[in-house]
C-alpha cells in the first residue's frame, strides 16, 4: 500500500475530504490573519497613546501616573497610578498636563464647552463639554479636538531651511481634525478651522469664512486667509505670526546741521540801577 493511502486508512479519513478540509482550515486562518494584521496596522497608526501624566483636580488635589489620553466625549478618565488603575470623572478635573516620552513637551487637556459660529461674526451656538488638547499658548491660543488623540511622528517644513522635518506632536488620529482658538477674554473655545486625515475637499472654505473673521483684528493675516494665500492646513503658522507682538516704529532723530548756527536766544542781564540817594 503506498504510504500516503496508508496515513489516510489508518485516519479513517478519504483523500478528497482531507484536502477540502485542509484547504477550509487554511481560508479560515488566512482571513483570520488578514482581519487581526488590519487591526494590528490600525492601532499601530495612532501613535503614543498613553503617557505620564499630571492630574489638577478642582478640589486642588493631583494625581500622577501613566494616563491613556482621554478620548473626545469620555466622562471619566484613566490613569495608572503605581501598580493600581485608578479613574477619575472629567467633571471634578480641572486640567490634565500630559509629558512626552522625552519629557521634551508637555501638552494641556482641558474639559470645556466650545463654541461654533451661527452665522459668520454674528452669533454662537454652545456645545457641550469635550477633552480638547492645547497645543499653542499666548494672545490666542489653539486648541486640537477630535475623537482620539496621539503623539505621532509627522514631517513639518522649517521656516528657516524651508526643508521637510520630522517631529513627534499631538495629533488627532480619528478621522475629523478640528481647530479651536481661544484669547483670553473669551469665555470658550471657538471652532475656527475642520481638517481631516482623508479628504479635505471644502475645508479651506470652512477656514476662509470663520478664519477671515476670528483674525479680523489683523488686517495682513485676515487678507492672506481671504486670497488663500493661508489655507486651513497652515493653522498653526497662522497662529504663531497672530501672537508675535508688533514691532513698534522708531522715528529717525533730526541731526542737527554742523553749519547750522545755534539760534538759542541768549540770556538778557537787566541793569543794575544806580544809587539815587542825595547827600
Amino acid at each position: 500500500m503506498p504510504y500516503d493511502i496508508y496515513i489516510f486508512a489508518s485516519l479513517q479519513i478519504k483523500p478528497p475530504k482531507m484536502k477540502f478540509k485542509f484547504f477550509l482550515v487554511m481560508s479560515i486562518l488566512f482571513i483570520t490573519s488578514a482581519a487581526n494584521c488590519q487591526i494590528v496596522i490600525y492601532r499601530f497608526g495612532l501613535g503614543q497613546q498613553k503617557a505620564e501624566a499630571v492630574i489638577f483636580k478642582k478640589d486642588k488635589q493631583t494625581v500622577s501616573g501613566i494616563l491613556h489620553f482621554p478620548d473626545f466625549e469620555d466622562k471619566k478618565v484613566k490613569i495608572k497610578v503605581g501598580d493600581t488603575n485608578e479613574k477619575y470623572a472629567a467633571s471634578e478635573i480641572d486640567s490634565i498636563q500630559i509629558f512626552d516620552a522625552e519629557k521634551k513637551l508637555s501638552y494641556t487637556f482641558l474639559w470645556t464647552k466650545t463654541k461654533e459660529y451661527k452665522k459668520k461674526g454674528t452669533d454662537f451656538k454652545v456645545i457641550k463639554e469635550r477633552w480638547l488638547c492645547k497645543t499653542i499658548s499666548g494672545k490666542a491660543s489653539l486648541y486640537l479636538g477630535g475623537e482620539e488623540y496621539g503623539i505621532k511622528e509627522v514631517k513639518v517644513k522649517d521656516e528657516e531651511t524651508k526643508e521637510k522635518i520630522k517631529e513627534s506632536k499631538m495629533e488627532v488620529v480619528s478621522k475629523q481634525v478640528n481647530h479651536y482658538m481661544k484669547r483670553n477674554n473669551e469665555d470658550y473655545p471657538i471652532l475656527v478651522s475642520v481638517s481631516s486625515n482623508g479628504a479635505s475637499i471644502g475645508y479651506n472654505a470652512f477656514f476662509r469664512q470663520f478664519g477671515v473673521y476670528y483674525f479680523s483684528d489683523n488686517p495682513d493675516i485676515a487678507k492672506k486667509i481671504e486670497e488663500k494665500e493661508y489655507k486651513y492646513d497652515d493653522i498653526e503658522k497662522v497662529v504663531n505670526l497672530y501672537n508675535v507682538k508688533p514691532v513698534k516704529k522708531r522715528e529717525p532723530k533730526t541731526e542737527q546741521k554742523a553749519d547750522q548756527k545755534n539760534t538759542k536766544p541768549k540770556a538778557v542781564t537787566k541793569p543794575v540801577p544806580k544809587n539815587t540817594k542825595k547827600k
